[in-house]
């Protein structure tokens, strides 16, 4: 990403509701399998401003890797400090390492998903879960995906197909924001034109303060439906996989 996406990220990621929901979102999925356990070693790949290490911190030990200098140090600002610069396609870890691993956002940037998720499989312990958040439909395709360097987003049956190539048994696919799909499409499509007219550097200032608190509410709607039902379309998707 640009510098000045890592500087958004770590003013709004503790408050914006696309974060807050995002984050809640996982980490109910993730409590589905490791809840109450700790001692764990984790790995939170891309890991950004580093503010999604400290809500893992509950499992166990942290790493956290991001290739970008810029967010590493916002990282540090937030006070983590077990972190490592590396490419997360040629994961800079032993075979067999880590009990659990997230990549919030993440594969949709690189050019070999695949290979990408093969370093993913390599590193974690057999029976370790991955635990990969994406951006949906390609008809989606905005601003941010264009701020955030993304090289394409996904359809469930393309997720799924990714991580069974890479070596994954496939635990749960499901998308998610699905509530405020609509929304986010017809939101989208304005800012198409409103571009023809005006440069912006970010979707994430376009909304107004006020509607910070429902979206957000909206959002967390998600978390206790998520943990039995799946939803057939979303503005992303929570896969889970589990190496053999």
């Amino acid at each position: 990403m640009e510098q000045h996406a890592y500087e958004v990220m770590y003013r709004v990621e503790e408050s914006h509701w696309w974060y807050v929901g995002r984050r809640n979102l996982i980490l109910d999925q993730i409590a589905q399998f490791y809840g109450g356990k700790q001692g764990l070693r984790a790995l939170d790949i891309g890991c950004g401003t580093g503010l999604f290490i400290e809500f893992l911190k509950r499992y166990g030990r942290v790493v956290g890797l991001d290739f970008s200098s810029d967010a590493l140090e916002f990282s540090r600002k937030r006070g983590c400090s077990e972190l490592v610069r590396g490419d997360g396609a040629v994961l800079p870890f032993g075979a067999d390492t880590f009990d659990l691993l997230t990549a919030n956002d993440l594969i949709e940037h690189l050019d070999d998903d695949v290979a990408a998720l093969r370093e993913f499989l390599r590193v974690l312990k057999p029976g370790g879960r991955a635990f990969v958040f994406v951006p949906a439909f390609q008809f989606l395709w905005s601003l941010q995906d264009e701020v955030a360097h993304h090289r394409r987003r996904y359809t469930s049956e393309e997720i799924r197909l990714v991580l069974k190539k890479a070596g994954f048994q496939v635990v749960r696919v499901t998308y998610a924001n699905a509530l405020l799909f609509p929304v986010v499409y017809v939101g989208r499509q304005v800012l198409k034109v409103m571009r023809r007219f005006k440069e912006y550097k970010t979707e994430n200032d376009l909304h107004p303060g006020w509607a910070n608190r429902p979206l957000t509410a909206i959002l967390n709607l998600e978390v206790p439906i998520l943990r039995r039902v799946g939803f057939p379309f979303g503005v992303s998707i929570i896969a889970v996989a589990q190496k053999p």
